[in-house]
Order: structure tokens, then sequence, then C-alpha cells
């Protein structure tokens, strides 16, 4: 299943703070008509380059799939950042 929320926080150095929670599912439903209309292209270029098209899907989901739980944290001398895929 595809990440559905992300959570995103801004500390500064001076205690100003932010959270933000980001709905991917929206995100993934503004995707969907380009995947649809691109997903003909993706079968026409495996045939070409020889590559099993339901293998070539079913990894790019497998991939999308496995981004929960992923921790970026990023500090930089102004700020502290925090991207916490759910």
């Amino acid at each position: 299943m595809p990440p559905l929320l992300m959570q995103i926080h801004v500390a500064g150095r001076k205690g100003k703070s932010l959270r933000l929670w980001v709905p991917l599912f929206l995100l993934w439903v503004l995707l969907l008509p380009f995947a649809v209309v691109l997903l003909p292209a993706l079968f026409i270029v495996c045939a070409v380059a020889d590559i099993d098209p339901f293998l070539a899907v079913s990894t790019m989901m497998s991939l999308i799939a496995s981004l929960s739980g992923t921790h970026i944290e990023v500090d930089t001398p102004d700020a502290f950042l925090f991207f916490h895929i759910l």
C-alpha cells in the first residue's frame, strides 16, 4: 500500500517551530490520470526494450510502497528539518 501521510517538522534555531501533516493520498489521486495516460507508453517502451511490463509495474509499485517509514533529517545552521512518511 502506498504511503498516505507525511509529517514535516521545521524547527528554527530561534525557537520557532512548524509542524505540517501532508495528505499524500490526495497526491496519489492527482497523479492517477497521468499514470493512466502514460501506461500505454510504458508498455510500448517495455516491448521495445524486451522487458516484462507487468514486472516493471510491479517493481514500481513495490518501490512506492516501501517508502512508508522513511525518515529524513536535515540539519542546517538556520533550521532543523524532519520528514517522516507514514
